[in-house]
């Protein structure tokens, strides 16, 4: 058993070294094919195109997404209005979040604690 098993990491020491120098030389031939693509007139040309129609079309996106969040707004402000509810009224509820007709912390929990104490 001990003959399987360094056969086995010999054989995969040998197809590591193998396959490391065959991949470094495939890495430095896909590298240049991308540099002389990228330096290629062509391909620069169009890259600039597709990135005025990327900025075109993220403008539109936008402009239809605040067109949308404003109608959204509106057609929430004009239901709230209408209907009344949603709006806590002053006799109800102080400007604060207090309960009205309290002296203050023992009535409110969130209220700050006096500090003469």
């Amino acid at each position: 058993m001990g003959f399987h098993r360094v056969t086995f990491l010999g054989g995969l020491a040998i197809g590591y070294v193998l396959g490391a120098q065959a991949g470094r030389e495939r890495y430095e031939q896909l590298k240049q094919l991308a540099r002389k693509a990228a330096e290629n007139p062509a391909m620069q040309q169009t890259a600039g195109a597709l990135h005025a129609q990327a900025t075109a079309t993220a403008k539109t996106a936008k402009d239809m997404a605040a067109s949308s969040v404003k109608k959204g707004a509106s057609k929430v402000g004009s239901r709230m209005g209408s209907s009344g509810h949603g709006r806590a009224s002053t006799d109800t509820m102080s400007s604060n979040g207090a309960m009205p007709g309290g002296s203050g912390s023992e009535d409110n929990p969130f209220a700050p604690a006096d500090e003469t104490s």
